[in-house]
C-alpha cells in the first residue's frame, strides 16, 4: 500500500507540473501595470485605450487604493508563500458611469502556431457591489470573440488573480485584438478594479501526455507491490 501511495503522489506531482507548462512557456504580447498613470494610457503609441464615458481614465497608485476600498498590496506572483508587494498601479473601470466598459486595442505582431493558445491574466477587485462585471478578448479584424464573455473573480477589497486560456487558431499576425472589461454595478461608486494585465501566447501540452506518464508510474507501483 505504501508503494502505491508513493507512486500516486509522484503521479500527482507530474500532473501538477504539466498544468504549469503553459506559464513556463509563455510569450508575452501585451502587458500593462498602470504604473505610468492615466497619461501613459492616453499617450500610448502601442495600444489604444477607451471607455464608455470618454472622460479620461481613473488610474491610481497604492496610496489611492484605500479611497476605493481596495488593498494597497497584492500577491504579485500568485504565490501565497511569498510576501505581498504594493500595487504598481490600478484602474477603476467605472470612472464616471455605472457598468462602464473599458477597452484596450492593439495589433498582434506575433504568430500563433498550431498547438498554442492565448492566456489572459490580471488581478481584479471589487469596490462595492460590482455585479455583472465581465471581461472579453475580441479579434476586431475578424469580428469574432476569442474568449467569449467571461466573469472574473473579484475580491471584496482585495486583489484576486484571474487566469483565462482560450483557443486563437484563426488569429494571425497583424490582427487587431481588443480586451474589454465591464465595470458592473449601477453607478460610478461601485466598480470592477483591475491591476497587472498580461496577455500571452502559450504552448498547449500534447493531449494526455502527463496522464500517460502518471498511469505508467501507477502501473509500475502496482507491479512492485505484487512482487
Amino acid at each position: 500500500m505504501k508503494t502505491i501511495l508513493s507512486t500516486l503522489s509522484a503521479a500527482a506531482v507530474l500532473l501538477s507540473a504539466s498544468s504549469l507548462f503553459n506559464a513556463a512557456n509563455a510569450s508575452l504580447i501585451f502587458s500593462e501595470d498602470f504604473s505610468g498613470g492615466s497619461s501613459s494610457l492616453v499617450n500610448s503609441t502601442d495600444a489604444s485605450w477607451a471607455d464608455t464615458s470618454g472622460k479620461g481614465f481613473e488610474v491610481y497608485y497604492a496610496n489611492g487604493a484605500n479611497r476605493r476600498s481596495m488593498s494597497k498590496t497584492y500577491d504579485h506572483d500568485n504565490d501565497s508563500s511569498t510576501a505581498e508587494i504594493k500595487i504598481p498601479g490600478a484602474i477603476e473601470v467605472n470612472d464616471d458611469l455605472g457598468s462602464e466598459t473599458l477597452s484596450v486595442t492593439f495589433t498582434l505582431d506575433s504568430l500563433i502556431d498550431a498547438g498554442q493558445e492565448l492566456l489572459l491574466t490580471f488581478f481584479a477587485g471589487e469596490r462595492g457591489d460590482a455585479s455583472g462585471a465581465t471581461v472579453e478578448v475580441y479579434n476586431v479584424t475578424q469580428d469574432i470573440s476569442l474568449s467569449g464573455i467571461l466573469e472574473p473573480v473579484l475580491g471584496a477589497g482585495e486583489w484576486i488573480y484571474n487566469s483565462f486560456s482560450f483557443d486563437a487558431a484563426t488569429t494571425i499576425s497583424g490582427d487587431e485584438i481588443q480586451i474589454s472589461w465591464t465595470g458592473g454595478g449601477t453607478n460610478s461608486g461601485v466598480s470592477q478594479e483591475i491591476a497587472d494585465v498580461n496577455l500571452s501566447i502559450v504552448d498547449v501540452p500534447a493531449p494526455a501526455t502527463a496522464a500517460i506518464f502518471a498511469l505508467g508510474l501507477l502501473g509500475f507501483g502496482v507491479s512492485r507491490l505484487k512482487k
